[in-house]
């Protein structure tokens, strides 16, 4: 008999609240990596481009003044997490929305969230429980 114990990850609940607008989309699994069962996963609340390609958020500059540069233009949010093992698959996009910025996927997304406002004008990002407006 074959027994394997499987420790599951949940992506944290990333919306604000219950009004939201979703549209479909294909997910890429381009630049995705395997876990250790060779399962490619895009995780819910990731940034997504158009070409439904994962963008990445990257740090330079010294600690006085980050910049920060996203690989290409976010077109929303990954709604649910979406296995891309065998290829691209259909998933569903956030376009309009409330969501918790703490609780997205990737690196450096609340330090960024500025840039995110500016790119993604429907969606609300929240920071602490405060909403994020466009400066200047």
């Amino acid at each position: 008999m074959f027994y394997a114990k499987k420790t599951y990850d949940n992506a944290p609940e990333f919306l604000k609240s219950e009004r939201y607008q979703n549209i479909s989309c294909t997910v890429s699994d381009t630049g995705v990596t395997a876990d250790e069962y060779g399962k490619k996963f895009v995780l819910a609340g990731t940034l997504l481009d158009a070409a439904g390609k994962a963008v990445k958020i990257t740090r330079s500059g010294s600690a006085d003044a980050y910049t920060y540069a996203l690989s290409a233009d976010p077109a929303g949010i990954l709604f649910d997490t979406v296995e891309v093992t065998h290829g691209p698959q259909p998933g569903a996009l956030m376009i309009d929305g409330s969501v918790n910025t703490e609780r997205l996927q990737g690196n450096y997304v609340v330090e960024s969230v500025q840039q995110l406002v500016a790119k993604m004008p429907f969606i609300k990002f929240f920071v602490d429980g405060q909403l994020q407006i466009k400066e200047g």
